[in-house]
């Protein structure tokens, strides 16, 4: 699969997540909250509500939750998307799923309490809507602003990572251990399968890469044939 094309998917179902996680809030704070009351007498208004703020959060913590491995999956495939605002971007959606889950799990609940108390936890009851409230607020500046810097994002700079095929990982291979061959015992190298030395190229780079393995494993076989002496050498106590 091509880094294009993964970049496409991924992208996409990022859009979709923000559309669905900053919809559901635009749409009940500015669509459904300020009729809800005028519609429904009071007792009505607040079954409405108990049963629709579960599965509000919910659809909160799934929107987002998708929201964070479409955007991770991007920078994988892309080098050039890389980078610290990655991680805050990332810290950001987070954030945003704690948050959704804090509000549906303990806020509603201890909202509800409240309520069912009367006029006593009055003081109390407003506290803990105004913080659902803020909550609230925050996570939606939260996707306005993930959605904008997704809109501004720079076109991509590269085809993004591109795997080898079996056929080609199978060319690859076989440079490199004839390579490998050629340095530990001094034999001839083996014709071995293709590779397309533009895309994947058996370069300097590879054979440093190589030629650092090869020390780094004659450096080991000198200190065990050292201390093997060493051993050797070394008189038998009474």
């Amino acid at each position: 699969m091509q880094a294009r094309l993964l970049l496409a998917i991924f992208d996409s179902v990022y859009l979709f997540a923000l559309a669905s996680w900053i919809g559901s809030i635009l749409f009940f704070s500015f669509g459904v909250a300020p009729i809800l009351f005028k519609v429904l007498d009071a007792p009505s208004a607040a079954r409405f509500v108990r049963t629709l703020f579960p599965r509000y959060y919910a659809w909160g913590v799934v929107s987002s939750g998708i929201a964070l491995p479409a955007y991770l999956g991007v920078p994988l495939s892309f080098p050039e998307y890389r980078g610290w605002w990655v991680g805050v971007q990332a810290m950001l959606i987070v954030a945003s799923v704690l948050i959704f889950l804090y509000c549906g799990n303990t806020l509603t609940p201890a909202i509800n309490t409240a309520r069912d108390a009367g006029p006593d936890e009055a003081t109390r009851f407003n506290q803990l809507h105004k913080r659902s409230v803020r909550l609230n607020a925050v996570v939606l500046l939260i996707g306005i602003v993930l959605l904008v810097v997704q809109a501004t994002r720079r076109h991509p700079e590269t085809d993004g990572i591109i795997e080898m095929t079996p056929q080609e990982r199978l060319g690859y291979d076989s440079q490199a251990l004839d390579y490998l061959r050629t340095k530990m015992d001094s034999r001839a190298a083996t014709p071995g399968a293709s590779v397309d030395q533009n895309r994947f190229p058996f370069d300097e780079a590879a054979k440093k890469e190589l030629d650092d393995i090869v020390a780094a494993k004659r450096e080991r076989q000198a200190r065990k044939r050292g201390a093997s002496k060493t051993e050797t050498a070394a008189p038998d106590r009474p």
